[in-house]
């Protein structure tokens, strides 16, 4: 796989433990929410099958706080829609202030 410079892993190694990362937040939310077939947005409770639309959002940031990045416990699964309308809603702020995230399931 070619690393563009955009990517948030610098080497194969770390895209491993990214992907490892996602797939048991996604597990998690699996057992979470009592459905054995279906992931869960936790903001709208919207049920997919598939994690096509399905993102794995970091709690803590991927950049403000590097020992957490592959924690399980710091991640959360949100549909495609209610990701992007967080960033939309509390851009930059987000990434230092995770009280931004459980602000935002509330409403």
């Amino acid at each position: 796989m070619r690393f563009k410079k955009r990517n948030r892993w610098r080497t194969s190694k770390e895209e491993v433990k990214y992907r490892a990362w996602r797939k048991i937040v996604m597990e998690l939310n699996f057992r979470k929410k009592g459905l054995s077939k279906y992931y869960v947005c936790e903001k709208c409770s919207k049920k997919r099958k598939t994690t096509r639309i399905m993102h794995a959002h970091h709690i803590y940031s991927w950049k403000k706080f590097p020992t957490k990045r592959y924690d399980k416990t710091n991640g959360i699964v949100m549909c495609k829609k209610c990701h992007k309308s967080f960033h939309k809603k509390y851009k930059f702020k987000a990434l230092s202030d995770p009280e931004c995230l459980f602000e935002y399931l509330k409403k």
